[in-house]
């Protein structure tokens, strides 16, 4: 039995007081991102981007326009289709998505922390 490996970038961010984490981890064909609120993972509306832009929303309803701008930000990053998972309490106006986007932007860029 031949063992396997898959590994996340982590980071996260302070915003209105709040701790937001985020995790990525990349696989041959797609990448896997996950976003909560506080200190444990928790899963949380789940959006599928593929290259090019077309997006669905699998579960959830309350982070969707979120999930689908991080998606169609890393499916132009990487090429490839992004799963995307946001946990989230914190309204999704416009600051609160651009501190999510720049979030999701420091997790590719490999400044996190790999664990």
């Amino acid at each position: 039995m031949s063992m396997m490996s898959l590994r996340f970038t982590t980071d996260e961010v302070v915003y209105d007081g709040l701790k937001l984490q985020g995790a990525l981890a990349e696989l041959e064909n797609a990448v896997i991102a996950l976003f909560w609120e506080g200190e444990r993972p928790r899963l949380g509306t789940l959006t599928l981007t593929l290259p090019g832009g077309v997006t669905s929303t699998l579960l959830g309803e309350r982070s969707h326009v979120i999930g689908q701008l991080i998606g169609e930000r890393l499916a132009t990053s990487y090429g490839k289709m992004i799963l995307v998972s946001t946990r989230l309490e914190i309204s999704s106006d416009s600051r609160a998505a651009r501190v999510l986007l720049e979030l999701a932007k420091r997790l590719t860029r490999g400044g996190a922390r790999d664990e």
